[in-house]
C-alpha cells in the first residue's frame, strides 16, 4: 500500500503475508500521531519520545518510548512486541520520524525485533533439541534421514521459486534460463550418480509421514461405518415413529379426561 516506505518494503521481503499484514495496519495507525523529545540522552544511553494523538481536542494513547540509536533498540510501554512479537504503531511512529531525519539505522526493521518463526525462511530452519542435536540425539541412526528430509525441502523450495520466475517469464528469457538449467541438473546428475547407489538410499531412514491403510468394512461382513451426524438422525426418527404409534393407540372412551391426552402428547414431546 506504500510503496515508498522504506520499513515496509524491508517487512515485505523478510515476514510471512499474514505478520506483513499486521505490521502494515500498525504503520498505517501511525499517521494521526505526534511525536514529541521528552529528554535528552540517558544515563543508560536510551532518549525518550512521546507518542499520542488528538482526539476531541483531547490527548489519548499516550505511551512512551524509549530508543537507543547506537544498538538500535526500542522499548514501548504498550509492550505489544513483548507480547505478540509485532512491531506496534508507537515504536513504528519513532522509527519513521528518526528515519526521515537521518537516522538510516531506522528505515529498516531491527534484526532483534524480526522472530524467526514469523518469517518466510522459518520452514527452511532445522529444528535442534536442547543439547544440540538433530532429531534423537547426536549419534542416532535417524539423523541422517532427518538431514536428507532437510535438504530436501530446501532444494524443492529453492527450485520452485525459480519455476515461479521461469513461468512468468519472456519466451526468449525462458528458453535461455531453461538450456542451463538443464545443463547444470544432467552435470548434477551424472556427478551425483556416480556418489549415491541403490542400496545408499535404501539403506538410509528417511522418518515422515506414514499414511494408514483404510480397511474395507464390507470386506469381513461388517456394516457400513455410520458418522455420528448419521447415527443420531436415525435415533430421532425411532423417537418420533414411537411417539406417533403411541399417540394413535390412545382411544377416546367416556372414562379418559382431556387431560390425559395432553400428558401423552407431553410425554412424546419430551421423547423427541
Amino acid at each position: 500500500m506504500l510503496e515508498d516506505s522504506p520499513i515496509l518494503q524491508h517487512a515485505a521481503k523478510v515476514f510471512t503475508p499474514d505478520i506483513f499484514n499486521r505490521i502494515q495496519k500498525q504503520y498505517l495507525k501511525t499517521e494521526p500521531y505526534i511525536m514529541e523529545t521528552l529528554s535528552d540522552t540517558r544515563d543508560d544511553g536510551m532518549t525518550g519520545y512521546l507518542t499520542y494523538m488528538i482526539e476531541d481536542g483531547e490527548r489519548s494513547d499516550e505511551r512512551v518510548v524509549l530508543v537507543d540509536i547506537s544498538t538500535r533498540t526500542l522499548v514501548c510501554e504498550c509492550r505489544m512486541f513483548r507480547t505478540f512479537g509485532v512491531l506496534c504503531r508507537h515504536m513504528i511512529k519513532v522509527m519513521r520520524h528518526l528515519g526521515d531525519f537521518g537516522e538510516a539505522s531506522m528505515r529498516s526493521i531491527p534484526d532483534h525485533y524480526i522472530l524467526e518463526r514469523w518469517t518466510l525462511e522459518a520452514r527452511k530452519k532445522v529444528v535442534v533439541d536442547v543439547d544440540g542435536c538433530v532429531g534423537p540425539s547426536a549419534d542416532s541412526e535417524n539423523d541422517a534421514g532427518i538431514g536428507i528430509a532437510m535438504r530436501y525441502r530446501e532444494t524443492t523450495a529453492m527450485l520452485n521459486q525459480l519455476a515461479t520466475k521461469l513461468s512468468m517469464a519472456e519466451e526468449k528469457d525462458y528458453n535461455k534460463w531453461m538450456g542451463v538449467l538443464k545443463k547444470v541438473c544432467n552435470e548434477a546428475n551424472k556427478a551425483l550418480s556416480k556418489t549415491i547407489t541403490s542400496e545408499d538410499r535404501r539403506s538410509i531412514p528417511i522418518t515422515g509421514l506414514t499414511l494408514k491403510e483404510k480397511s474395507n468394512p464390507r470386506s469381513n461382513g461388517k456394516e457400513r461405518y455410520k458418522s455420528m451426524n448419521e447415527k443420531e438422525r436415525r435415533r430421532k426418527k425411532r423417537v418420533y415413529r414411537k411417539g406417533m404409534a403411541s399417540n394413535e393407540a390412545v382411544t377416546p372412551n367416556n372414562n379418559t379426561q382431556p387431560d390425559d391426552h395432553l400428558s401423552d402428547l407431553d410425554d412424546t414431546i419430551a421423547q423427541w
